[in-house]
């Protein structure tokens, strides 16, 4: 009897956990989602709960606000058009992953915060002396940021 009565306490205390979890990541998405730029230019994205593929042919690069809450998403922008130097990339990824495909003229200086989880950077950038700098701040909480060039 002690054995069922402990068991079935440590199944009400597990779901009661992940259940504040989960609310306080949608509510962290949410607040996410309403800070992003909704302009119809913006490349600001976010996913909760699901999965995205964007492509951004021919589009102006900006600085972007990327999130990722539960899902995963696949950016690429290989053929954005840049008009200056510099550029910034804001991430907020909580239970999620992102792929994003960057132009290897590009050459990045991640600032993060990983939690149990990890950024790769398989980029690189082919004219140095002439690249386009994107200083990316990425803040991880269980998942993981990739970063790669586009396969020829």
């Amino acid at each position: 009897m002690k054995i069922k009565n402990i068991l079935i306490g440590t199944s009400v205390i597990l779901a009661t956990s992940v259940a504040l979890y989960h609310a306080g990541v949608i509510k962290k998405a949410k607040t996410f989602e309403d800070s992003l730029d909704k302009s119809p230019k913006s490349l600001d994205e976010a996913v909760l709960y699901g999965g995205k593929m964007k492509d951004y042919q021919k589009q102006m690069m900006q600085d972007i606000k990327i999130g990722a809450f539960f899902g995963g998403m696949q950016l690429d922008f290989s053929e954005v058009i840049t008009e200056k130097d510099a550029y910034r990339m804001d991430i907020n990824i909580v239970n999620g992953g992102l792929n994003i495909i960057v132009p290897d003229n590009f050459r990045l200086k991640i600032v993060d915060t990983c939690k149990f989880g990890g950024i790769a950077d398989h980029t690189v950038c082919i004219d140095p002396d002439h690249s386009v700098a994107l200083s990316v701040f990425a803040d991880i909480t269980c998942g993981g940021l990739n970063f790669e060039n586009p396969s020829e």
